[in-house]
């Protein structure tokens, strides 16, 4: 299916112009050597600079082949390589490599010289072959060799001075797309005809896959491919003909993959060393943008939530601008909502009537690394409806009261990955996080499915380590860990605000907890460490053993609040008896443990009693004082 869909989707960009032709790809050349018609020497150009084209200006060039082996060396690219074929120069000073750029050099002017023969009316091909002929490769100046040289493996291709498009190279040429990609290149006489999987109908097949650039992967590495004399060939058949492709349908394949995972667009996003492809058949760029906000990017909509407003490291900083009282750009929370609705709409009323047969279908396929090869990590297809559908009961499950009280149904935010999994993780770097946690949560978004449940465990741990805050339960934990439980137990265990009617024994020692923290601050303005500091660990997973000494200690700092603040002592003290009334006894009982389940529990329950406290300590607390000074 994942196959199939990929040559789906080619077909259909190819038919509205957007991808390479056949037999051509989109490739990142950082060096170009300008030439003559005459095949002169007259200009090196690096392409590459600190924006879009780090690794160099993309040209659209010949697809690249593939090559494996003993005889690797053999096989050239069309008028673009690296400096071994190019120039004739090794791409490190290693032995073998220094022993290989002779032959690869020769491969490459053999390639030059069918390509010549081919199309003998090429003036273009001619200027290569006239460079070549008079030497002007070995007399490259000394600052385009230490160039090469600084970039192992760098790709080179050559323009022709005349040319004023300067983003077209002599590789561009049509002729090179008859070459690679009419019907002559398509089969050869060593090329057996069979029966394509992906299309049905018998073709040639290829032997070897078109390559991928996927981030962390070897250069060219395959998503297809038999490694030849390993233990993978069966039945006496080599490399592809173990799973019969046809050359179109393969290098349909990579093409759209390829095309997928072009830098800055909407159809992909990378954390860590794994990279979420997307797409469906409605081909609509404004649906793939808000469900990548909505899914994996997010959208910042505030500066103040630290742990949860944080920049991904894997796209570039940009500069903190001081506060100004012109606009800096669209509104990110009205930029949120237009997200929202476009998504509501896509779904329908809540999810209603849902077409998981629907014919315009949504794909997502997670990829990472693995040397030369990509290992293909999730797969998921469904409706446009259903898959739309999965992402924002995500963002409803992940919404929670924020700090100051502000609770809103309609407009969850749209929290990114990476903020999620920096939430919950010890290190900021997203190259050291946990790549099956991460492939582990989008799959429960993408399914609908509970959250894996390394990311509460992971959560709770953070929690319990991190002193960084005044709180350790940031909206995101506890956003996290409500998400959690309500999708492992498929109810709403935990809502979204205060639930001064939940009883659960978990839900009020957080509650308690928190007011007792709160006595504490009022009674020792300036403490050095408050009770959380001191003692979250112990009453979150042993409440039953912690809790008597906890309010011996609130008892003396509420008698000293009742001198300075009567009032708000007596908030305090309407509170803890609300909390309880739920409690058997009427009293602080509770049980000796807590399994993570509880310690999840026990965690909202005190962010939710700690942010309605904050609220009230600035509005209802102060209201009460003004009351008892008038009377």
């Amino acid at each position: 299916m994942i196959l199939q869909a990929l040559n789906e989707y080619y077909q259909a960009m190819n038919a509205l112009g957007k991808v390479a032709p056949f037999g051509m790809e989109w490739k990142s050349l950082p060096f170009i050597i300008v030439i003559s018609p005459e095949g002169e020497y007259v200009d090196f150009v690096d392409t590459r600079d600190k924006g879009e084209n780090k690794l160099g200006r993309r040209y659209l060039v010949a697809k690249t082949k593939g090559r494996s082996g003993s005889k690797s060396y053999e096989t050239s690219q069309v008028l673009w390589d690296h400096s071994g074929y190019v120039l004739g120069t090794p791409t490190e000073q290693d032995a073998n490599k220094v022993e290989m750029a002779p032959k690869q050099h020769e491969a490459f002017k053999r390639e030059l010289k069918e390509l010549c023969e081919t199309f003998p009316e090429n003036k273009e091909f001619r200027a290569i072959q006239l460079f070549y002929d008079k030497g002007q490769h070995l007399a490259l100046p000394q600052e385009a060799i230490e160039a090469i040289s600084k970039k192992v493996g760098a790709n080179i291709s050559f323009r022709l001075s005349t040319e004023n498009d300067l983003n077209r190279l002599i590789a561009s040429h049509l002729d090179i797309a008859s070459y690679v990609g009419g019907p002559s290149s398509t089969s050869s006489n060593s090329d057996p005809i069979g029966r394509c999987l992906v299309t049905g109908e018998r073709a040639p097949i290829a032997r070897l896959h078109g390559g991928v650039s996927l981030f962390g992967a070897q250069p060219g590495a395959n998503l297809i491919s038999f490694q030849k004399g390993s233990g993978y060939d069966s039945y006496g058949k080599e490399q592809g003909l173990n799973a019969p492709i046809s050359v179109a349908s393969s290098d349909a394949i990579s093409t759209a993959l390829n095309h997928l995972l072009l830098a800055d667009s909407n159809t992909n996003y990378r954390i860590g060393d794994t990279t979420f492809v997307f797409w469906s058949t409605l081909h609509q760029d404004s649906l793939l943008e808000c469900y990548k906000k909505a899914t994996f990017n997010g959208i910042e909509t505030s500066r103040n939530d630290a742990d949860d407003e944080e920049d991904d490291e894997d796209t570039p900083k940009r500069p903190r601008r001081k506060a100004s009282s012109k606009p800096q750009g669209p509104d990110p929370e009205l930029e949120a909502h237009k997200v929202l609705s476009a998504l509501k709409s896509i779904r329908g009323n809540k999810g209603a009537h849902i077409d998981r047969k629907s014919q315009d279908q949504f794909y997502i396929l997670g990829l990472t690394p693995n040397a030369k090869r990509i290992s293909v990590k999730l797969w998921q297809q469904g409706s446009v409806q259903e898959i739309v559908s999965n992402t924002l009961k995500h963002l409803e499950d992940m919404n929670i009261v924020r700090f100051g009280g502000l609770v809103d149904n309609e407009h969850p935010r749209l929290r990114s990955l990476y903020t999620v999994m920096k939430a919950v993780s010890s290190s900021n770097k997203s190259d050291k996080w946990s790549a099956l946690m991460i492939q582990g949560i989008v799959e429960s978004i993408v399914k609908g499915r509970p959250y894996p449940e390394a990311l509460q465990l992971a959560c709770l741990e953070r929690i319990l380590h991190d002193h960084s805050t005044s709180s350790p339960v940031s909206e995101l934990r506890a956003a996290i860990l409500k998400a959690y439980i309500n999708r492992k137990y498929n109810y709403e265990r935990i809502t979204m605000a205060l639930d001064k009617t939940n009883a659960e024994p978990a839900y009020l020692a957080g509650r308690l907890f928190a007011v007792l923290e709160g006595i504490q601050k009022a009674a020792i303005k300036q403490a050095n460490a408050t009770i959380t500091d001191r003692y979250y660990r112990t009453a979150s997973s042993t409440p039953g053993i912690i809790f008597g000494r906890l309010t011996q200690l609130s008892v003396h700092h509420l008698s000293k609040i009742d001198k300075e603040k009567p009032g708000l002592a007596y908030l305090f003290r309407k509170e803890i008896e609300q909390i309880y009334s739920l409690l058997p006894g009427g009293t602080a009982r509770f049980p000796k443990y807590l399994n993570p389940d509880e310690q999840s529990i026990f965690a909202a329950g005190y962010y939710h009693q700690r942010n309605t406290s904050l609220k009230n300590e600035k509005g209802d607390l102060q209201e009460q004082e003004m009351l008892e000074t008038a009377n």
